[in-house]
């Protein structure tokens, strides 16, 4: 199943000023899809009033509200199933967590349960009925006991990685990559490969313990797009070796001109007859966690076709926790789909993306020039010096030269009118200090730090420009020297 095909369009979503515009372009690391209220959907708010005076009532619609939930993201992400809930992402990328994932998939798959001889049987002991399972996985998988003990990842060398975990090791960031435990995943330059070197590199980390192929279609370090053919030639390599598909699409889904960014037409149409079987998604989606697909290039193999087959295996999934996601979370998390699909946010990021892209082209000739600006829809990576001029707060890597602008998919971001007045322009002086007056009256001040994209901690911020910065001493200097619109 595949999502429709989404084309720029002239026509805006509502008013350019239906929401509040403003020079957060950091959006809680790309966490912020809109300013707009998601609690006030008609079908939302009802059950927040409920819940705020008869909780249990509402907690007994919870498996009715999970299952909807599941739906509805199946729905807008054209086929993946969201099976396993984190808090956050790094835990999602786990390869013991997607290793158990995917044998659980393999356990409870109809080649299994209809089966005479695999399917358990009523007088062998549990042990027993395991290991057998087990050993057909494996053999499915192509697996071998390294590939269940001591699991890694072979992941495109420009990745972010993860804040902690075997990723971190990725990491360029000495803070993260001192903390990072587990086995170093097998690095490869994907962007550039050709077939023969994908398919050597490819060999050889399966055969070590490789169990999966991790990327972002949009690089976390510099904004680098994967080429399309590059794209296909990755997926039938992982075909080729029996590894499992996965995408991180943590920062892309919704923000680059499609539901995840792979299903855009220029990938979609590369080798469709492979697909992610694994995507990861969090930030604005309300929730973290594994979405599968059972038509991907290795879970096809465990034939999915029937949908109660597919609910089961969702619910055995979801039944080793006590609850795969709170109550309060879900109910927000479905108001965010419903927003989505309301108001057409893979249309608005394409839109949106445009109009960053003209107002930094118009003030910033020099921005014209390839590779100057990257990324891909709402997705934008500027050099950082140029993020610091405009006064503009992103998400920002410290020992990275890139900014990466992630702006809120709301109707006013998509117009030129707006974001000069409200964020770029020297007419955004009047807003700033309108912020930092509403931030004064409460008791709060910027969120993130100007200079390097973290929380902003200091009490002497600027209150012509709205912004701040951390107490690092990198940051002080900098921010010090910054000069007010």
């Amino acid at each position: 199943m595949s999502p429709p095909v989404l084309e720029p369009s002239l026509a805006q979503h509502g008013s350019a000023h239906d929401s509040r515009l403003d020079h957060d372009f950091h959006s809680a690391w790309g966490s912020l899809y809109t300013n707009e209220n998601t609690v006030s959907d008609d079908k939302i708010l009802p059950l927040w009033s409920q819940y705020a005076v008869d909780k249990a009532a509402v907690e007994r619609k919870y498996q009715l509200l999970l299952d909807e939930y599941t739906r509805l993201f199946c729905s807008v992400f054209g086929g993946y199933h969201p099976i396993s809930m984190h808090a956050h992402a790094t835990d999602s990328l786990m390869p013991t967590t997607i290793t158990s994932l995917i044998l659980n998939t393999a356990a409870t798959s109809p080649l299994v349960l209809a089966s005479p001889i695999l399917r358990p049987k009523p007088d062998e002991e549990p042990q027993e009925t395991g290991m057998r399972v087990r050993q057909f996985a494996l053999h499915l998988l192509g697996w071998d006991e390294t590939h269940i003990l001591t699991p890694t990842f072979i992941v495109a060398e420009n990745i972010y990685g993860a804040g902690y975990g075997p990723l971190a090791n990725l990491s360029k960031e000495w803070e993260i990559n001192a903390i990072a435990s587990g086995p170093k995943p097998s690095t490869i330059d994907m962007w550039e490969s050709d077939d023969d070197t994908l398919n050597a590199q490819f060999g050889e980390a399966k055969r070590k313990g490789c169990i999966a192929v991790l990327f972002d279609m949009v690089s976390t370090a510099d904004g680098l797009v994967l080429r399309p053919e590059q794209f296909g030639r990755i997926k039938k390599c992982c075909a080729r070796h029996r590894l499992l598909l996965i995408i991180d699409e943590t920062m892309t889904a919704m923000r680059c001109g499609a539901p995840f960014s792979f299903q855009r037409p220029e990938y979609a149409c590369q080798a469709p007859e492979y697909q992610p079987d694994l995507v990861i998604f969090g930030k604005g989606i309300g929730v973290s966690g594994i979405a599968i697909n059972f038509d991907g290039t290795i879970t096809k193999d465990f034939a999915y076709t029937d949908p109660a087959d597919v609910a089961q295996t969702i619910r055995y999934w979801r039944a080793l926790v006590s609850r795969p996601i709170r109550l309060p979370n879900l109910l927000e998390a479905l108001g965010i789909l419903r927003a989505s699909v309301r108001e057409d946010w893979p249309l608005q990021s394409i839109q949106i993306g445009k109009a960053v892209r003209d107002v930094l082209y118009e003030l910033e000739p020099s921005t014209k020039e390839p590779g100057v600006v990257q990324g891909l829809g709402a997705v934008i990576a500027i050099n950082k010096e140029l993020a610091l001029r405009y006064r503009v707060m992103c998400a920002i890597r410290r020992r990275s030269p890139w900014a990466r602008l992630l702006p809120k998919l709301d109707g006013a971001a998509g117009d030129r009118e707006s974001l000069m007045r409200q964020v770029f322009g020297q007419e955004s002086r009047d807003q700033r200090r309108n912020l930092a007056r509403a931030a004064e009256e409460c008791g709060t001040t910027p969120l993130w730090c100007f200079i390097c994209g973290i929380e902003a901690t200091s009490e002497d911020w600027c209150r012509t420009c709205f912004l701040s910065f951390c107490n690092n001493e990198v940051c002080v200097k900098a921010f010090h020297r910054h000069v007010c619109i």
